[in-house]
């Protein structure tokens, strides 16, 4: 077999047979020529569509072969793009929504696109997708992604990759209830928010009234109490959700209104026929704020009377004697708030009967009168009038008049008349009263003609009678005597009751003195733990105020890192393409300028964009190759008087292209061939990849 190496060059210093045919194609510019004028002309025209065009572009060659030759396609491969304008379009707590646009170039080439997230210390999560967006699920709140998106083709050429990062939103407080609400302090109460049962955080607290700064408050539990609030203000309450980091969540909030105290301890001091005396304690928690009261009163049936009063006590005046009336009382602050009412009952005097008169008296009967009571000019009532006599049972009786005669009464006996005002519904008012004495019989006022019978008579009857009265006075003196000792029994009781009672009034007295003096003792300990509590609370916020100013500069520190670092990937992106397009530009530069200005060794020959170098020793197949090899070409066998010589790929070298040239070739011993077609990086035959 014959074979010779072929380089292609400007110049050939010997020349033997198989040099003299092959010049003598190239001299003519035969077949072979023809068919490498082509291929130069098809690549040219692939390169003006590979600037104007696409990155990934394939050049066919569709020469058709000539005497004996066989065509086959060529491609010459472009980085491949990578996704562009990688976007964070959305972020929650556990999900994110990423875009992208589509890389130019791609559009009739079928592709996908790989996705891979992870967060710090984790395995990435990868996934495939062929649209230009995807939603990623269960991420951890909170927490930085770092997510890189390439293009991928059917044969699983991957691009370079492209990356973002973002973090995930830290969900806030859940549910926040004020669960109760005093004049002092409220309690606050929320939810845990989802996705934080792994993750250490607390919850920062922050309440302030209109006009005042905020308290800010931390706690790790889902409650809290507010303590030490003004009674009767609005308060608004803001939580957000804290990391160890300082990264808080979004504040979620709710108002409360403390309870405006009512009046302390209402009293009805004293109760009059149309007046009443009403006091009460100032509540607590009200020494700076304004306020006053309101006060409404009313008796069943009738529409309440209203007044208003900045002292802690009223007089109730123009009210119905002996009639039930109800007051209540609230307190009422500046923008009219109004606290719950408090409330208590009197019934004002029922009037007696005025200026209670005896008119006259006889031996039997007796004539009293009286005036009508204030007040009751509207009112329905009556008058009771009770007599009777030392030792006897009351005579009761009732009138609707002013007037009453008592008949039947015992002549010469004193009587205690009293009289009272009754109301309808039975309520009396308290007794007048008065007494009376009937006068004895006069006989001497008889005509003359009874005189004498009558003296005789008197004589008698008187001194029965002396001895009757006698006997009656001893009868009065033992009732006196009785109900006297059982007086004295009963205020001896009286003041054995009153002795204890002082007694009893005593041991309270110092029993309270003991205890004043405890109040003291323990009031003085409170309002020093009260001064040390708010030096701490001060202390405390001095200390919260300082943790809020670094975690704001921290805030502004990471912002602006994270802006920089936004840009140095866009920068780093920025040069990788420029970088790119640089080599590009650069090989496509070096390759034109071996076209146009190239030139071959020393030895070889050129013809169109090849160097030949012929062989004027014979040796085997492998020899040949090697030998072609190690002058950076390839091997081109002759074994024919009209031979096909093709160029083969090899496996360092992928995108060469395909050659066919004609030789004819008269000898009859092995020569050999060494072919190098350059396509891109000048004179260097490290560069040059070969063709069998």
């Amino acid at each position: 077999m014959g074979s010779r190496c072929c380089r292609d060059d400007k110049h050939l210093d010997k020349k033997g047979p198989a040099e003299e045919v092959l010049g003598e194609h190239l001299d003519k510019k035969g077949s072979a020529e023809e068919v490498l004028g082509e291929n130069i002309d098809k690549e040219k025209e692939a390169e003006m569509n590979f600037k104007e065009e696409k990155p990934l572009k394939q050049v066919r060659d569709e020469s058709k072969p000539e005497e004996g030759f066989s065509g086959r396609n060529r491609e010459t491969s472009q980085v491949l793009p990578a996704p562009d304008q990688l976007n964070v379009d959305s972020v929650e707590t556990t999900s994110a929504a990423v875009s992208w646009s589509q890389p130019p170039g791609l559009n009739q080439i079928q592709h996908h696109y790989q996705i891979s997230y992870r967060c710090p210390g984790t395995e990435p999560h990868i996934t495939t997708t062929s649209s230009h967006s995807i939603t990623l699920s269960g991420l951890k709140p909170a927490t930085e992604y770092s997510v890189t998106v390439c293009t991928v083709l059917e044969n699983g050429e991957q691009s370079q990759l492209v990356l973002t990062t973002f973090t995930t939103v830290l969900p806030a407080p859940d549910q926040l209830n004020v669960d109760s609400v005093d004049t002092t302090s409220a309690a606050v109460s929320w939810s845990q928010p989802p996705g934080l049962d792994q993750t250490q955080h607390h919850y920062q607290i922050s309440y302030h009234c209109p006009g005042t700064e905020p308290h800010i408050t931390t706690t790790s539990s889902h409650s809290i109490t507010l303590s030490d609030l003004q009674c009767g203000t609005q308060y608004s309450v803001t939580v957000c959700t804290v990391l160890e980091n300082g990264k808080k969540s979004k504040l979620v909030s709710t108002t409360l209104t403390t309870v405006l105290p009512v009046p302390d301890q209402l009293t009805v001091d004293s109760v009059d026929t149309t007046s009443a005396a009403v006091s009460w304690n100032q509540p607590p928690g009200l020494d700076q704020t304004q306020h006053h009261y309101q006060i409404s009163y009313h008796c069943p049936g009738t529409e309440p009377h209203i007044t208003t009063t900045s002292s802690h006590s009223i007089t109730l005046s123009d009210l119905q004697g002996g009639t039930q009336y109800s007051v209540t009382v609230c307190t009422v602050l500046e923008n009219g708030k109004q606290s719950q009412l408090v409330s208590t009952t009197l019934t004002t005097i029922l009037p007696a009967p005025d200026q209670m008169t005896v008119k006259s008296v006889d031996s039997t009967s007796a004539a009293v009168s009286w005036s009508q009571p204030p007040g009751l000019d509207q009112t329905q009532h009556h008058y009771q009038i009770s007599y009777h006599c030392p030792g006897t049972e009351p005579h009761i009786t009732t009138t609707s008049s002013h007037s009453i005669t008592l008949s039947d009464l015992q002549c010469g006996t004193q009587y205690s008349v009293t009289v009272c005002t009754v109301l309808e519904n039975g309520k009396q008012s308290q007794l007048v009263s008065t007494t009376l004495t009937t006068i004895h019989f006069q006989w001497w006022k008889r005509p003359s003609s009874v005189a004498v019978v009558c003296v005789l008579l008197a004589v008698i009857i008187g001194l029965w009678d002396s001895y009757a009265e006698r006997d009656r006075l001893q009868n009065s003196l033992i009732t006196w005597t009785k109900e006297r000792d059982q007086l004295l029994n009963s205020l001896n009781i009286r003041t054995t009751e009153s002795d204890q009672l002082q007694n009893s009034l005593n041991t309270r007295t110092t029993e309270r003195d003991q205890l004043q003096n405890s109040l003291n003792t323990w009031t003085t300990e409170r309002n020093q733990l009260q001064n040390s509590l708010n030096t701490r609370t001060t202390e405390r916020d001095q200390l919260q105020n300082s943790l809020n100013t670094r975690t704001t500069e921290r805030d502004q520190l990471q912002n602006s890192l994270n802006t920089w670092t936004k840009e140095r990937d866009k920068l780093r992106k920025s040069l990788n393409t420029t970088t790119m397009e640089r080599d590009q530009l650069q090989k496509e530069t070096d390759r034109l300028n071996w076209k146009i200005n190239g030139s071959c060794p020393e030895g070889w020959r050129r013809f169109g964009c090849s160097c030949y170098y012929l062989s004027t020793e014979g040796k085997s197949w492998e020899e040949s190759r090697q030998d072609c090899l190690e002058r950076g070409a390839d091997l081109v066998i002759i074994n024919s008087e009209k031979e096909q010589v093709r160029e083969r790929e090899t496996d360092r070298e992928r995108d060469r292209e395909l050659l066919f040239v004609f030789v004819y070739d008269v000898l009859l011993t092995m020569l050999f061939l060494c072919h190098n077609r350059h396509s891109s990086m000048g004179l260097n035959q490290s560069n040059m990849p070969g063709l069998v």
